[in-house]
């Protein structure tokens, strides 16, 4: 008996099986990728009406951030708004200490940071998809052509170069969202490194004047 006909035919019978949940998969790519997109344009149209005219270095130089009135924290973008809202919990709590307010931005830049993962996935799974969207039907379409079915063939081609083209759009696509987003987050964590530096020697303000008054005495 021999056992590599029933092999190939295994593997043939299991490539189809698997189409219907990898079609279902490249629409699932598809309504992913329009809803980062679509998330990505709304988030643009917040960011450019929050940070018109902002700029961080202007902002510290007008006053304190632990003394900072809400009307001033009005002013900050809303992740550096949060950020400073956490601090001032964090101080009456007095979570600040032994690397608390380090561990509290390392949270904040990795919240950043998570927008980034979903995007930079379809990029690497979207073409994915589309490549095994592609060679199951064009398994079933040398298949009629064995046949000599052409009309099947010609229909079996066009859904293999359809897959194609929808999963190297959504990869495509993601590409841009997540290029954009991750210069979003550069900036925002820079940003925020920028304003926790400037709350810790606030924070090490008071303990130093202490220590220096005697001396000067």
């Amino acid at each position: 008996m021999n056992l590599l006909p029933i092999l190939e035919n295994g593997l043939f019978a299991l490539g189809q099986v698997l189409r219907f949940p990898i079609m279902i998969l490249l629409w699932v790519c598809v309504a992913a990728a329009l809803f980062m997109a679509g998330h990505a344009a709304v988030e643009l149209v917040a960011r450019r009406r929050e940070r018109r005219g902002f700029d961080i270095k202007r902002w510290l130089q007008s006053g304190t951030v632990l003394d900072a009135s809400d009307a001033r924290l009005a002013e900050l973008p809303a992740l550096l708004r949060r950020l400073a809202a956490d601090v001032q919990d964090g101080r009456r709590d007095g979570a600040l200490d032994h690397g608390g307010l380090e561990h509290l931005l390392l949270e904040r830049e990795e919240q950043v940071r998570h927008t980034l993962h979903a995007p930079r996935a379809l990029v690497k799974v979207g073409p994915s998809i589309g490549l095994i969207g592609t060679l199951i039907p064009m398994g079933a379409s040398l298949a009629s052509l064995a046949t000599g079915n052409l009309e099947v063939m010609a229909g079996q081609m066009v859904v293999a170069f359809t897959s194609t083209i929808v999963g190297l759009t959504t990869g495509t696509l993601a590409y841009v969202i997540a290029s954009t987003r991750q210069a979003w987050a550069t900036e925002v964590v820079r940003e925020q490194r920028f304003l926790v530096e400037r709350i810790a020697i606030e924070l090490d303000a008071p303990s130093t004047d202490s220590t220096s008054g005697p001396g000067k005495g």
